[in-house]
C-alpha cells in the first residue's frame, strides 16, 4: 500500500466504530505553559483529519480553564505599574470567553505618590497623595506569530465614582493609567506566548498552525483554538502508528 494512503485508512480504522465516514483521532496531552516562576496547567486537545492525500488537518485547541482558575489568585494583591509617583495593584480580576472573545474584568487601586527628582537619571519617590479604586474592563483577542498564539488587549476601559475622580485626580489621569497598563499587560503577554508542545512521540508531525483565536469552552471556560495542516511523510505516518498501537486504538503488532 502506498504511504499516502495509510493515513486516511488508518483514520477511518480507528474512528469508524465512533464515528462512521469520519477519518479523524483525537489525542488529549496535559502540558503546562511557564509564566514567569510558575507553571500554568492546561490540556491540549489535538484533532487529527484526513485532508486529502498528501496533508493533515490539525486542530489544536489549548483548553485553559486550569490556568483559568490560577491566574485571578497569582495576580491578586500585585503591581502592574509601579513607579515613582504611580502604583496600579490589582485587587480583583477574572476572565473568561465569551463566543469567540477574551473578557477580562477587575478592580485595581490607583495610588499616587510624590516623588523628587535626585539625580540626573534618579527619582525618589516619597509619601502616599491620594489613592482610588477603579472598576477595570477590556477584551483580548488572539495573533498568530510564528506557529504561536499570543493574547492581545483589544482595549482597556477604566471606571471610576465621579466625586473621587474630581476630588482626588486631575482629568487625563485615568487616561494617562490605561495607557501605562496596556503597556505594562502587552508587555507581559509577548513574553508568554502559548506555543502548543507535542510529546516526543508525536514530535515529528510538526504542525503548521494557519490560523486562531479564542474558543469559549463550556460556560465561560478559555479556550484557544489553532487550526493549520501537516505534510504527510513515513516518519510522520510511523510515530502516528505508534502513539496510537500504545493507546490500544488499533491493534499492535502481530
Amino acid at each position: 500500500m502506498r504511504l499516502w494512503l495509510i493515513i486516511p485508512v488508518l483514520m477511518a480504522a480507528v474512528v469508524g466504530a465512533r464515528a462512521p465516514y469520519a477519518q479523524q483521532v483525537d489525542f488529549i496531552i496535559d502540558a503546562t505553559l511557564p509564566v514567569r516562576d510558575t507553571d500554568l496547567p492546561y490540556k491540549l486537545n489535538l484533532t487529527l483529519t484526513a485532508v486529502d492525500t498528501t496533508r493533515i488537518g490539525v486542530g489544536a485547541l489549548l483548553d485553559l480553564r486550569g490556568a483559568q482558575k490560577i491566574v485571578p489568585e497569582r495576580l491578586a494583591d500585585n503591581a502592574i505599574v509601579d513607579n515613582c509617583g504611580l502604583q496600579v495593584r490589582l485587587d480583583d480580576i477574572s476572565f473568561g470567553a465569551k463566543d469567540d472573545a477574551i473578557d477580562l474584568d477587575g478592580e485595581v487601586t490607583v495610588t499616587l505618590f510624590e516623588c523628587s527628582r535626585t539625580s540626573e537619571r534618579d527619582f525618589q519617590r516619597g509619601q502616599e497623595k491620594n489613592s482610588i479604586l477603579a472598576n477595570m474592563s477590556t477584551e483580548a483577542t488572539v495573533e498568530l506569530r510564528d506557529n504561536c498564539a499570543y493574547i492581545k488587549l483589544i482595549d482597556l476601559t477604566l471606571t471610576a465614582p465621579k466625586a473621587q475622580r474630581e476630588q482626588i485626580l486631575e482629568d487625563d489621569t485615568l487616561e494617562s493609567v490605561k495607557e501605562l497598563m496596556l503597556a505594562a499587560v502587552d508587555l507581559v503577554l509577548n513574553e508568554t506566548p502559548l506555543c502548543p508542545e507535542l510529546p516526543a512521540e508525536l514530535a515529528s508531525l510538526d504542525p503548521v498552525y494557519e490560523s486562531g483565536g479564542p474558543r469559549e469552552i463550556g460556560d465561560g471556560g478559555l479556550g484557544i483554538l489553532l487550526d493549520g495542516s501537516v505534510d504527510v511523510s513515513p516518519s510522520t505516518i510511523l510515530d502516528v502508528l505508534t502513539v496510537l498501537q500504545q493507546q490500544e486504538l488499533i491493534p499492535g503488532r502481530p
